[in-house]
């Protein structure tokens, strides 16, 4: 069989047309700029006695470690696929293809399962808000109530999440400019709706405001709810409302926190398209998590001072997914009760409430292109690598990986349906499979500068990747560091499972979905190919061409 050559063209045929602006725009809309809104009912849920001021200073700043190796590697081999490429290269291709694997599955499944928040906790917000604003304690009879809880039914969720899945990735097709517009879109509203928020707590009469408007038009009272809730906590063994572990703060802070983050280095799968790629990779890998520190602490600060800690505690053992929900003393807790949605129980202009609401719908819109945008060039790079079927390395004129896009699509919207029937409701476990690629990562980040594979490309890299402190190289002192911290991360992601909080179901359904189909495909790819006359082991001697 005659061989044929290395890699299926000469060039990538995509275009570098991302700026170093547009990429922080892209890192910072990514993970969710404002789905802090939801983590301050979800965190409590899984780790009771968690206090969120604490938690997100821990998780931000543990997560600069992998951010920084990021940094060095996509500066070293700045091609579309990131881990994929550096892993595939470095350590062995099969492997390259789980790291890069889990984080495009995570991504792509977050962009149909997330999609559905856009219209659940930010439109209907707006009509929930209102309903409380119009009829006070009998808000849920209300027709506004009545219509977002028709909205929230899985038809209608899996409707609208169809429609909105189509839109993005249509304007996805269209190329990188395209969806660039839309993350500077997703930026500029995700800080009108943290600075509406914020205004909104600040001109209230704060927290005995709220307790009196809560108390006049919830159907229960504020102490009522606390007392229930403590006295649910209490029996079940968890810290009663109000009372903070430490502990339990750094656990929440290195899951749930830092899944609030996860998204910022996904600008290293895009590169092929970056431009200035050390200035970018520098700027939009590590000030988004500057960025996120800021605006959540001053988020947390004025959600605990406004309406309390205690009572996001026991909103968190009340709401769909708390250990008291079937208890709930009020239709308040019948549905997420998110701070913007909160706001008009403690300001009496339900505008705040309102436009914060619409801010959350417009930012996790472009949030759920941001999470699929890196996943379809990693789809890029299988094929390229001849992984997928080469089909889906095509590119348009524009430079657009079109064909890849609509995988894309086609996965995202199974991961839509899969949520709403529901099949895997918790969107948490997911990072999982994140935390095992960052592992391999890490791995990568230590041998780089020493293993046969690597070295060669270690000694062409730029000074800046090739730095040492005390002799060490400081991209394997920072790969050391990042297997150390992802698998603390899987550690505490697994403690729900092992306190009986969560099913054991989803930790199969993440191994399935998100671990073992790389291995499985490789060496299929690499039989098919082989008998091709194609030796597939050639091309991962090189990086791939621009």
């Amino acid at each position: 069989m005659e061989t044929k050559d290395v890699f299926i063209r000469k060039a990538s045929g995509l275009t570098r047309v991302i700026g170093p602006w547009d990429a922080l725009a892209f890192t910072i809309v990514g993970p969710g700029i404002m789905y802090v809104f939801l983590h301050i009912v979800w965190t409590p849920q899984l780790y009771p006695g968690v206090d969120m001021r604490i938690a997100v200073v821990i998780g931000t700043l543990i997560m600069l470690i992998p951010a920084f190796l990021y940094v060095l590697l996509s500066v070293s081999m700045p091609r579309s696929g990131g881990e994929y490429v550096w892993t595939s290269r470095i350590l062995s291709p099969p492997w390259g293809l789980a790291a890069g694997w889990a984080l495009t599955f995570v991504g792509l499944s977050w962009a149909g399962s997330v999609t559905p928040w856009g219209v659940s906790y930010g439109l209907n917000m707006i009509l929930r808000a209102s309903a409380v604003a119009q009829s006070g304690s009998s808000f849920a009879s209300n027709s506004n109530w009545l219509l977002a809880n028709t909205l929230d039914s899985p038809i209608a969720i899996f409707t609208i999440g169809t429609v909105i899945i189509a839109s993005f990735f249509i304007i996805m097709y269209r190329g990188a400019r395209a969806a660039v517009k839309l993350f500077w879109f997703g930026l500029v509203t995700g800080l009108i709706g943290q600075l509406t928020f914020y205004i909104g707590v600040l001109t209230s009469g704060g927290f005995p405001e709220f307790v009196q408007r809560f108390n006049q038009m919830s159907g229960t009272t504020y102490q009522a709810v606390i007392d229930a809730a403590s006295k649910g906590l209490t029996s079940l063994g968890y810290a009663p409302p109000g009372v903070y572990l430490i502990w339990t703060s750094v656990g929440a802070g290195i899951t749930w926190i830092t899944l609030n983050t996860m998204g910022n280095t996904y600008l290293a799968n895009i590169m092929g398209e970056v431009k200035e790629i050390r200035k970018s990779a520098i700027l939009a890998m590590v000030a988004p998590l500057l960025v996120f520190l800021a605006l959540w602490e001053i988020l947390y600060q004025l959600a605990y001072s406004g309406f309390s800690g205690e009572f996001w505690a026991a909103a968190g053992y009340f709401a769909p997914g708390g250990l008291g929900n079937a208890n709930a003393p009020s239709a308040v807790f019948s549905i997420i009760p998110m701070p913007n949605f909160m706001l008009v129980f403690i300001n009496s202009n339900p505008a705040f409430s309102y436009l914060t609401s619409l801010m959350f719908f417009c930012t996790t819109y472009a949030s759920c292109m941001g999470l699929a945008f890196a996943p379809v060039r990693n789809l890029f790079a299988y094929s390229f690598d001849r992984m997928l079927p080469t089909y889906f390395a095509k590119t348009d004129k524009r430079g657009s990986p079109w064909s890849a896009t609509l995988l894309g699509f086609v996965i995202a919207e199974l991961f839509l349906v899969i949520t709403v029937l529901p099949i895997y409701t918790w969107i948490a476990y997911s990072i999982m499979a994140w935390f095992f690629a960052w592992m391999i990562v890490g791995i990568v980040g230590i041998i780089f500068p020493f293993s046969k594979r690597g070295k060669q490309i270690f000694d062409k890299s730029p000074e800046i990747v090739k730095r040492k402190i005390a002799g060490l190289p400081i991209v394997s002192l920072l790969g050391v560091l990042t297997f150390i911290i992802s698998a603390l991360l899987e550690y505490y992601t697994l403690l729900p499972f092992q306190q009986g909080i969560a099913s054991s179901f989803y930790i199969w359904i993440t191994l399935f979905i998100f671990v073992l189909p790389p291995f499985i495909i490789y060496y299929i790819s690499k039989a098919y190919h082989k008998r091709q006359g194609v030796r597939m082991e050639l091309q991962f001697k090189e990086i791939p061409p621009d």
